[in-house]
């Protein structure tokens, strides 16, 4: 347009971003894990956001490696969260695990015998055996089977007819494998595992997670020894209330031991930050390992997989729920009051009759802070037990459930980080009054800090949360509690308030009082 404009009244609207509530951050999950040589990663130097599709673990880390197996058992479930892997080479001093499969007879039938190696759902072998089979010959076809599944973690050698086992990594991680023979043909009359060797000698992890800068809601740890844990600890505890930031989580480990050292592990530690889940050790003729045929490393990924998922904003989580409330279908913070107990994980092998906990040490073992895995009643499906953190008491040694249960701390931290967010985002640029504040302007004093908080509240309480109690009676008491300081020299606000949060329901007792009328 040309010619001389006159451009009055002068206007202009700018358009400002909406007030919304911030939301809370995107799960994270770190992986560590030991390698082979065949992997393209660099020890002790971070993977980031391996992808769910293509499996780049493979061509990273090496097929039968610890650190892949535990990607690909992540990803069987979860394929949306970000894992970052942390991998690590074998200790140049470790040892091997070793075990032999020992066959004795000559099969005068045909038939089928039946290895399994590392992994019920993943490693098993049907090796089909013709009449008149040696021992050398069955194992051969032994050995053929397991050495065409390139996943598996142990390699395969007979001699014979003793095959030998060798654990793909060095170090105590392969001790916790399951091998196990089974099948009748005429004429073979053994088929014994024994352990010959035990691993031992895992890498220094010292500072191997001084990489890891990121905050990262889920850990992965394959090492359940008491000084391993330590340094994780050390590592992860720092990071449960640090300062002007939001960096908590939970790792994950499982041990297969026997009830006595279970118990033990879970007494000597006494952190919120830590879940261990225990299998017990079975040792039978012709099974040696778990009584759930699963590597712990991959348990323990499962698990973590199953929790950043429910943890995930609208992701689908039906098929790891018993329950068929129409909103626990989907994912998100709220899910984080939901109990895990009763978590079906159909992708894990299930339990055989006569093996695991019982109910009683079940109990004592989750006294400990040591949580299960075990099955339904039928023995169909893999369920989640009670999941504790291993944290007993304060730091005065006092008993104290604030952080006993994982679902409390999930909880307090989805408030937590809630809360941290949308006092971040409301007032990244306030000023701060004693006094009354003019319209227009950002200002904040207790009254708009104090109204904001309790709207927090609020939708912390809603259908979308649901992880503090709902109700006016909730509301007041948390009004009531809620107490600010201002201090205006150094523009700073001191906030303490009473956050009663959303429990599971893990018991219900009852009396039955029989009557024989209903008269009076």
């Amino acid at each position: 347009m040309g010619g001389t404009q006159i451009l009055q009244p002068e206007v202009t609207l700018s358009l400002a971003n909406a007030d919304r509530a911030v939301s809370n951050t995107e799960q994270k999950v770190l992986i560590v894990g030991q390698i082979v040589a065949a992997g393209s990663a660099t020890s002790g130097v971070l993977e980031t956001n391996i992808a769910s599709t293509g499996a780049p673990e493979n061509a990273l880390f090496g097929e039968a490696s610890q650190a892949a197996a535990m990607v690909r058992a992540f990803r069987a479930i979860n394929p949306l969260v970000q894992v970052d892997v942390l991998p690590l080479d074998d200790a140049g001093g470790g040892t091997a695990r070793a075990l032999t499969i020992t066959i004795v007879g000559t099969s005068t039938e045909a038939g089928t015998l039946v290895v399994v190696v590392g992994s019920e759902t993943l490693h098993r072998y049907e090796c089909a055996v013709a009449s008149g089979d040696t021992p050398t010959v069955i194992g051969d076809t032994i050995e053929a089977a397991i050495t065409a599944d390139t996943k598996c973690p142990f390699t395969a050698n007979n001699v014979t007819g003793t095959v030998t086992l060798t654990a793909v990594n060095k170090g105590t991680v392969a001790n916790d494998l399951g091998v196990e023979t089974s099948g009748t043909i005429a004429g073979v009359t053994g088929m014994a595992v024994t352990q010959t060797v035990a691993g031992a000698t895992d890498p220094t992890l010292t500072s191997a997670l001084d990489v890891a800068t990121d905050r990262y809601q889920g850990i992965v740890w394959p090492y359940s020894d008491g000084a391993s844990l330590d340094t994780l600890l050390t590592w992860l505890d720092a990071r449960f209330n640090p300062t002007n930031s939001i960096m908590d989580g939970v790792a994950f480990t499982t041990t297969t031991d026997s009830y006595a050292n279970a118990l033990a592990a879970g007494n000597a530690e006494n952190s919120p930050s830590l879940v261990i889940f225990a299998d017990k050790a079975e040792s039978e003729t012709n099974y040696v390992g778990p009584a759930q045929n699963e590597p712990s490393y991959s348990k323990s990924a499962m698990f973590a997989a199953v929790r950043s998922l429910r943890l995930t904003q609208d992701a689908s989580i039906s098929r790891y729920l018993t329950s068929s409330a129409s909103l626990d279908q989907f994912g998100g913070p709220a899910l984080a009051s939901l109990p895990y107990f009763n978590t079906p994980i159909p992708q894990m092998a299930t339990i055989a009759s006569g093996r695991g906990w019982t109910a009683a040490e079940i109990e004592l073992l989750l006294a400990a802070g040591v949580s299960v895995i075990g099955v339904n009643a039928t023995g169909t499906n893999a369920l989640v037990g009670e999941v504790v953190t291993t944290y007993k008491t304060d730091s005065a040694a006092n008993a104290d459930v604030t952080w006993k249960y994982l679902n409390y701390v999930d909880t307090s931290s989805n408030v937590r980080e809630y809360m941290f967010n949308n006092y971040k985002s409301r007032f990244a640029q306030s000023r701060l009054t004693a006094g009354s504040v003019s319209r227009g302007r950002d200002m904040a004093n207790d009254v708009v800090i104090r109204a904001f908080t309790e709207q927090m509240y609020k939708t912390l309480s809603g259908v979308n949360y649901t992880l503090v109690q709902a109700g006016e009676d909730a509301f007041v008491y948390f009004k009531d509690n809620l107490t600010l300081t201002l201090d205006l020299a150094l523009g700073k606000v001191t906030i303490t308030m009473f956050v009663p949060i959303v429990t599971q329901l893990r018991q219900i007792i009852a009396t039955i009082k029989i009557a024989f009328d209903t008269e009076g």
